[in-house]
């Protein structure tokens, strides 16, 4: 399979509650498989979060996560994408309660650029946005995480995979740059605990950079 040169993020919900069951089985049957079809996308998956929102109560104000990997050139297969789905809604083919509540644009980026095709074996992701709080020592950071923050995080046996991505569309402030966890048969559950449980010690090692900042993190599962 060809190598994921992007990544479209739709952060969805269903707006009904009492409907959400239906928008799972609309988005599976029928939203996945005609936009995955759309020329320049590899593959096409939908996530949950793991702490759904309360109706009602304050949250993040999505429930999902859509993954397009994109393969080839970035812009031609996102701006296909769009197209799809404006087709879509053009013939009455979108649920009425589906909600995109934010699109990102991001396209591989440094050395860990390569994410495996998902698997019957990925059973979800911990999606972070990162940045580093100091733009002139940037550089310094994009090494950090391509020579050791990726090694750490894979060293602690909690996730299958790991890839970098970056914005499309660059503005000068804010967290630029996303990190893809990929969990396997153990769960999310137990990758977070793994994860965290190793991180006091590299702490103590000295190898946390004091200008690496997280920002939305999410975990999810199937959903």
């Amino acid at each position: 399979m060809n190598p994921a040169t992007g990544l479209v993020l739709h952060f969805t919900r269903c707006n009904a509650p009492a409907r959400a069951n239906d928008w799972g089985r609309w988005m599976h049957a029928r939203h996945l498989p005609a936009m995955a079809a759309v020329d320049g996308v590899r593959a096409a998956t939908h996530w949950a979060l793991t702490q759904q929102p309360v109706p009602g109560m304050p949250s993040v104000g999505f429930s999902h996560v859509t993954l397009y990997e994109l393969m080839g050139e970035v812009d031609a297969a996102a701006n296909a994408l769009d197209e799809c789905e404006r087709k879509l809604r053009e013939a009455d083919e979108i649920d009425p309660n589906h909600c995109v509540i934010n699109v990102d644009l991001l396209e591989a980026h440094g050395r860990w650029n390569q994410k495996p095709a998902p698997s019957e074996d990925l059973t979800g992701h911990i999606l972070a946005y990162v940045m580093c709080n100091d733009p002139t020592r940037e550089a310094e950071w994009d090494r950090w995480n391509d020579e050791v923050h990726m090694p750490d995080m894979l060293a602690s046996d909690a996730f299958a995979t790991v890839s970098r991505w970056r914005r499309r569309t660059q503005g000068e402030r804010g967290t630029r740059f996303l990190t893809l966890y990929d969990v396997g048969p153990i769960g999310v559950e137990a990758a977070v605990e793994r994860s965290a449980a190793v991180m006091p010690g590299i702490a103590a090692a000295g190898r946390k950079l004091d200008c690496h900042v997280g920002g939305l993190t999410v975990t999810l599962a199937r959903g």
